[in-house]
Parts: C-alpha cells; sequence; structure tokens
C-alpha cells in the first residue's frame, strides 16, 4: 500500500481537509506583523503582499543564521548597501494581489490612503512591549503605466496609458532597520487571507493569533490589542489614550470581536483557515464589568490546524535526525537531500530506531567505506518506504586490473574458492533473486592473508552488493571466513 510524502495531508473520512499543497503560506517579520493600522482589506493585501516579494530574503536570512554560530548574525533583511540608501523601492505583482481590472480604483484609493496612514510598529524590552514608534512605512505607491504598447504605438484608449501590472512601494530605509528586524522571529499565515475574508479586521486578528497557534490560549493586554489594530493611541508616558475608536467595551465587541470570530468561525468550518478562537474578558481586581485589563482568546484549530500542528512537531523531529547525521557523518544538506526529498511521516520512529543501530551494523559488518555505507543504508530505508523505487542508472565499468587466472593462484587459493561456493549457495537460498542479479556476477580472484580480492563486473554491482545486500552477504560471508577483511576489484575481463 503505498504512502504519501510529507506535503501531502492525509486525508480524513469526510474528505474536509485540504491538501496542505494546495495552501500557499507566508512567513512576515515579527515586528511587520505588528504594525498597527486600522488598514482596509486591499491594503492589508498590500501589506501582506509586500512580505511575499522578500520570501526569498526571509529565506536565505533563515538557512544563513540558522547554519551561523554565537554572535555575528544579520538580523535584518537588507545589506548594507541597500540601507545606505534613502529608500528602497519594492514592485508587487498585481497578480498575487488577486486584483482585477474593475477594482483598479478601489486599488488606486487603497494606496493613496495608505502612503497617508500613521502606523506604529512595537519596541521591546526584556520581551515586553515598552513603546510604539509611529512612522509613515510607505513614502510612495505608485502604479505604474505605459503610454505606448510593445510595439511602440500610442494606446489609443484609457486616456492614452495602460498599467505595467505591478505596484511600486518605495519605503524610506530610517525605518526598515528596525520593522524588517528577523531577531523576534517571523510569522507563518496564509498568504491569501486578504483576499477571501469580508471584514477588514478578519485578516489583522488571524495574523496576530497565528503567532500563538501552537498554545492553546494568550491572554493580551486590552489597549495594546486595541493599539494593534489600530483603534486607540496610547501616550505611555502620560499614560493617557487617545483617539479611541469604541470606546465601550460593549461596543468594541459588537463592531470588532463579534464580527471577526463569526467569520474566522465560518472559515475554520469550511477548513479553509486553521485557527479561529473564542474570548473572554479579565480583570485584575474584583470589578467584573466594563473595560477589562486583558482579553484571553482560546485558539481553536481546524482540522487543517490540527495537521499543521503535527507537521511541525514531525519537521523538528526530521530536523534533530538530520543534525545528528551531519554531526556523526559530517554529511552535508546536499547528501541528505533524497531524505527531504522522499520523506513520509509515517517513518520517522522506525528510522530513530535505524540510526540507533548503523554503530552495530558498522562494527558487525565492516563495511570498507563507513560513511558511505551509512549513506547507502539511509537511502535504503527511505526507498522502503516509497511506493516507487528509485531508478538507478547503471555506470560504465571501470578497468583496473588485468585478469590473473594463472594455475598456480587458482590451486593456491583452491581451498576458499570451494568454502566461497558455500557462501554463494547461502545466498541463492536465502534470496535467489538478489543472486541472480548480482551475486551470480561476483568472483573470488586472490587471498591475501585474511584478505579475500573479488572480481565485479561494473560499479553498479559492487554498489548493490556493498550497499543494498550488503547485510546478506556479510551473514553468508562470515559463516565460512569469520575474520575476513573484503577488497574489490572493477574489472569486466573476468567475466568474458
Amino acid at each position: 500500500m503505498g504512502r504519501k510524502k510529507v506535503n501531502q495531508l492525509m486525508q480524513s473520512d469526510n474528505g474536509l481537509i485540504a491538501e496542505l499543497a494546495d495552501v500557499k503560506w507566508i512567513k512576515q517579520p515579527v515586528i511587520y506583523s505588528m504594525i498597527s493600522g486600522d488598514f482596509t482589506l486591499m491594503q492589508m493585501n498590500i501589506i501582506i503582499a509586500l512580505s511575499k516579494a522578500i520570501q526569498e530574503r526571509i529565506e536565505e536570512y533563515l538557512s544563513r543564521n540558522c547554519k551561523s554560530q554565537g554572535g555575528g548574525k544579520q538580523l535584518t533583511l537588507f545589506s548594507n548597501d541597500e540601507m545606505a540608501r534613502e529608500a528602497i523601492t519594492i514592485d508587487l505583482d498585481l497578480s498575487d494581489l488577486g486584483i482585477r481590472s474593475d477594482m483598479y480604483d478601489k486599488l488606486e484609493s487603497a494606496c493613496e490612503n495608505l502612503m497617508k496612514m500613521s502606523m506604529s510598529y512595537p519596541v521591546y524590552e526584556n520581551k515586553k512591549l515598552a513603546n510604539r514608534v509611529y512612522i509613515n512605512l510607505f513614502s510612495r505607491i505608485v502604479i505604474p503605466t505605459n503610454s505606448d504598447d510593445v510595439n511602440g504605438n500610442p494606446y489609443a484608449y484609457k486616456g492614452g496609458k495602460r498599467r505595467k501590472g505591478i505596484i511600486s512601494v518605495t519605503m524610506l530605509t530610517k525605518n526598515l532597520s528596525d520593522v524588517f528586524d528577523m531577531s523576534h522571529g517571523y510569522v507563518n499565515h496564509i498568504a491569501t487571507i486578504a483576499q477571501f475574508c469580508k471584514k477588514k479586521r478578519t485578516p489583522r486578528v488571524y495574523i496576530y493569533l497565528e503567532r500563538w497557534r501552537n498554545y492553546k490560549t494568550k491572554t493580551v493586554d486590552y489597549i495594546e490589542f486595541k493599539e494593534y489594530l489600530g483603534l486607540l493611541r496610547y501616550d505611555r508616558k502620560n499614560n493617557v489614550v487617545k483617539d479611541e475608536i469604541y470606546p465601550s467595551y460593549w461596543e468594541f465587541c459588537q463592531k470588532v470581536l463579534n464580527p471577526v470570530k463569526k467569520e474566522m468561525d465560518k472559515l475554520l468550518e469550511k477548513n479553509l483557515i486553521d485557527i479561529s478562537f473564542d474570548y473572554e474578558p479579565i480583570y485584575r481586581t474584583t470589578r467584573k464589568r466594563g473595560t477589562p485589563d486583558e482579553i484571553k482568546f482560546t485558539i481553536k484549530m481546524s482540522e487543517m490546524g490540527k495537521q499543521l500542528l503535527e507537521k511541525g512537531q514531525v519537521q523538528k523531529d526530521v530536523n534533530s535526525v538530520l543534525d545528528h547525521l551531519k554531526k556523526e557523518y559530517g554529511y552535508t544538506d546536499n547528501d541528505l537531500k533524497f531524505m527531504t526529498d522522499n520523506w513520509v511521516d509515517e517513518m520517522l520512529p522506525a528510522l530513530e530506531q535505524e540510526i540507533l543501530t548503523l554503530k552495530e551494523k558498522e562494527a558487525k559488518y565492516k563495511p570498507q567505506n563507513p560513511r558511505g555505507y551509512v549513506l547507502v543504508c539511509l537511502k535504503n530505508f527511505v526507498k522502503a518506504h516509497q511506493p516507487v523505487c528509485e531508478e538507478v542508472k547503471e555506470e560504465e565499468p571501470k578497468q583496473e586490473e588485468p585478469q590473473d587466472n594463472s594455475v598456480d593462484k587458482l590451486s593456491r587459493i583452491a581451498s576458499e574458492l570451494a568454502k566461497f561456493e558455500k557462501v554463494l549457495d547461502a545466498i541463492r537460498q536465502r534470496d535467489a533473486l538478489a543472486y541472480r542479479q548480482f551475486f551470480s556476477f561476483i568472483k573470488l580472484i586472490d587471498v591475501e592473508n585474511n584478505l579475500l580480492v573479488f572480481a565485479v563486473p561494473t560499479k553498479f554491482i559492487y554498489e548493490q552488493i556493498e550497499g543494498t545486500y550488503l547485510e546478506l552477504f556479510r551473514e553468508a560471508l562470515y559463516e565460512q571466513f569469520p575474520d575476513a577483511d573484503v577488497k574489490y576489484n572493477i574489472n569486466e575481463t573476468y567475466f568474458k
């Protein structure tokens, strides 16, 4: 029965779980995800698209810094040369925003208002919010146009101009090192959340809670949460709340939390998102009414969310296994790429047990190349858990030594040849197919003390005997030659 690979989601009986491969995810730096503002869905779409545009930078950062030890890590996503400029411009593809042609007027309005909007990003001290810095992150947002077509002819419609299909977003570099600081980690969320939500604050609450997806509950300061949503300004120096929208907690629930919760619950039921929430007010005093001090969110998971949580734990375990192999045997990422490309979740427990026995196998079977032998064992293990076997290309035979079938040598090793025939008979009885395919092409050509010298016609035969069938060969061999070491000549002339 075939098994699915790691990028596939096991289907439940009711068929509600979507394939994870069909869900696009995006990583946002935590600070960037915590920018405050009462954004429209269109504006949130632009903000998320900006994160998508720098995904390659984020992945490179994570890859680079997970390998570095100690200090000296680059915490921002932009180079020193880029940060030395006054501003940086990033182009966003309109197709990534799901923008239709009849939405261009709304898009232009959203871009214009986004430039005017006052935003803030959090500053943390000792992992606690110390302040918010108010900025205008986007100094310029334009939708470029062309006046001529590809043939150089002026457009005769739409005012003589046609949009290029991109948005150019310019940001001042003085804020970028803080806003895109990766030292606080990142939030992983569904990339298209702002495109299928109908309530403008749903993506904001979703992304906020996504950071705490692996926790069952999260309690947040009420004022800080409203500040994040852009519904008030908080003067921390004077402990004064300013410009508050929905000052009544009841009104805030009716106008913000309840509509968002209702929409997220529906999306959760349809398995379109991974989490939703319940909430309750928290009062630090005996008071039980009015504006709360905190809000306690209880995070609920869809079937997709549960599967993601499980996959996240599996991925941690897989990374632990890979790190062990790299340290123990000096393998590179490329050496172990076959494992990550063909991973099957169900094989993790057995693989952990297999790795524990590798040292015992090395001692028992005495491979000529332990590092290579372990790699072959791992490849065989992975292949055994795949529905389709890997195709192995036969390599050209390598000429090494001329054939030596002298009468003196044959006479000298006659007793060893007789014992080796017993080895081949034992292999034939235990695995007739392996014998026909591979062991019928091995010859004992010399014996030097305890060293048995074998000839095989091709490198492929050698790799199969010393890799896939090493244990079968060694067990039969040691019954007749308990103290033997082995050596191979890849030479087809012995078989002509």
